[in-house]
């Protein structure tokens, strides 16, 4: 890792995952790559934190936040005191492969017009399956920002490499946002230049018991805060008249998951009422669709 001029800036937000911490810094360091600074913002950890990175890791940059204010505030702190052209998220309780950012690096740099890329992930889930995601859109519409409207195919600020000029430019992460404001952003980054997805499985996603996904209330309502917000920005402007079917879309979306995944069966009635009362014409389109489909 060189000291001096680096050109990727590495930012770990992190609160009470110490235990998860080594291995993600462990990653850092395992980089093929090698022209990079490490940045741990601590979002006022009481487990420990900041020792336990005093001790273990001395020569990491560590910032200690004097208050928790979520992972928003934490990535944009780390923002502040970056210093290379490149700005790459992890998260404290996930983990890159050996050639992440070699391979991240190449795909940003083979184009002056590129201002995020992101890779594949392995999802290890709780119960100790494993499921690897593409994260390759698949919808068909006109450009990637129609697509992260609609679906989220984009699963972890940690598949994410951005540039700092980019980010300058589009603001930083919405510090009002606990869940989303990572989504919230990269809208607004589509927006001022190419997104590229990187063909290769270079990140492994961890969930565990204190994922804030988990918590499916707050989940929800931060859907429809982060679309309140991208759609009162300016850079919204060209997709204005997505925004009805995006909303329906999205309850619909959130309807499937609640009654699939989540198994909250009530909520998941609720959010398919919330989206027909949004856009009926969406909804009843998108139903005769796939009685359509299913009579073929």
């Amino acid at each position: 890792m060189q000291i001096n001029e680096p050109k990727v800036s590495v930012i770990i937000p992190t609160y009470n995952r110490k235990h998860y911490l080594e291995r993600a810094i462990n990653s850092v360091f395992n980089q093929t790559y090698t022209d990079y600074e490490l940045i741990v913002v601590d979002d006022a950890s009481t487990d420990g934190t900041i020792s336990f990175i005093a001790e273990k890791y001395p020569g990491v940059c560590c910032v200690s936040l004097p208050e928790n204010c979520g992972a928003g505030r934490a990535r944009n702190e780390g923002i502040r005191i970056a210093r290379g052209s490149f700005i790459a998220f992890l998260d404290s309780d996930d983990e890159w492969l050996p050639k992440y950012l070699e391979t991240q690096i190449q795909y940003i740099e083979s184009s002056p017009d590129n201002v995020i890329v992101f890779c594949g992930c392995i999802h290890q889930m709780q119960d100790g399956k494993i499921e690897k995601f593409s994260c390759q859109p698949w919808l068909a519409y006109p450009d990637l920002t129609y697509h992260l409207l609609s679906e989220n195919f984009i699963l972890t600020a940690s598949i994410v490499v951005v540039t700092k000029k980019a980010l300058n430019k589009a603001g930083y992460f919405n510090e009002s946002l606990k869940i989303g404001e990572d989504k919230e952003l990269f809208l607004r980054l589509f927006c001022l230049g190419n997104a590229v997805h990187v063909p290769y499985y270079l990140v492994t996603k961890y969930s565990h018991s204190s994922n804030l996904t988990g918590d499916y209330k707050l989940w929800v309502k931060e859907t429809f805060s982060l679309l309140d917000i991208f759609f009162a920005h300016d850079f919204s402007l060209p997709y204005k008249h997505f925004e009805i079917e995006t909303r329906s879309h999205n309850a619909m979306r959130l309807a499937r998951i609640l009654w699939g995944e989540k198994r909250k069966f009530l909520f998941a009635i609720q959010m398919l009422v919330k989206a027909f009362i949004i856009s009926p014409t969406y909804i009843s389109q998108h139903l005769w669709k796939k009685v359509v489909k299913a009579s073929t």
